[in-house]
């Protein structure tokens, strides 16, 4: 019988790879396409939501010292959370929570 012993130092290097870091980006980036698809439109009025978003593509280092590729969808808009969760004069629209639930595989 066979043992397997996995090297956690091999893990941790798959878990950064270019081709994980390409896998986030092509997933992030439909989660953005889905996000200014659905996103709604303030522009008229000065308010300019869509045009704020954009796609990070990073290695996020935890507090343990494990590194990982990760993606990364956000609004840089001054009211992008009144847009996601609405307000007392703001409908929640819930942008990127349901562009990342409708954007799949």
């Amino acid at each position: 019988m066979a043992t397997f012993r996995a090297s956690y130092k091999g893990i941790g290097e798959l878990l950064t790879a270019p081709f994980i870091k390409a896998e986030m980006e092509r997933r992030g980036a439909k989660v953005l396409a889905r996000a200014k698809a659905t996103a709604p439109d303030y522009t008229p009025i000065g308010v300019g939501y869509i045009d704020d978003f954009e796609l990070v593509v990073d290695v996020k280092e935890s507090k343990r010292g494990t590194r990982r590729a990760r993606a990364r969808v956000r609004n840089k808009s001054n009211h992008a959370l009144w847009v996601e969760m609405g307000g007392q004069n703001t409908p929640k629209h819930r942008t990127l929570g349901r562009a990342l639930s409708e954007a799949g595989d």
